[in-house]
């Protein structure tokens, strides 16, 4: 039997492609149609999102966090051809580096 445990409520505007937890699983990165990369601290089974990224100029497709020894790092792939790494740097989350040469849609990051 599957029971359901929480659920999120991302606001995110279109299709959801991707949700993955951080290292310690105290952070949820979501991706989705709508172009945007949302961060939700997760704490007490409740979630409150605390960055909504937006650096694509189409659907982003998967999302990966950066093994905690490199700081707050999160990839994210797009089907604008990009890969955009975003950095958390005192509580603000920016763009740090953006690859755009791929010729065709960036379906995943790891």
């Amino acid at each position: 039997m599957v029971s359901i445990l929480n659920t999120v409520d991302t606001s995110h505007e279109d299709m959801i492609h991707d949700a993955q937890l951080d290292y310690y699983g105290t952070r949820l990165a979501t991706c989705s149609s709508d172009r945007s990369v949302k961060i939700f601290e997760v704490k007490n089974n409740a979630q409150t999102l605390i960055a909504d990224l937006r650096g694509h100029e189409g659907p982003v497709w998967e999302v990966a966090w950066a093994h905690p020894m490199f700081g707050n790092l999160l990839a994210s792939a797009s089907y604008d051809r990009k890969v955009v790494i975003w950095k958390e740097i005192n509580g603000t989350w920016n763009k740090l580096y953006e690859y755009a040469n791929h010729d065709s849609s960036v379906n995943s990051v790891s």
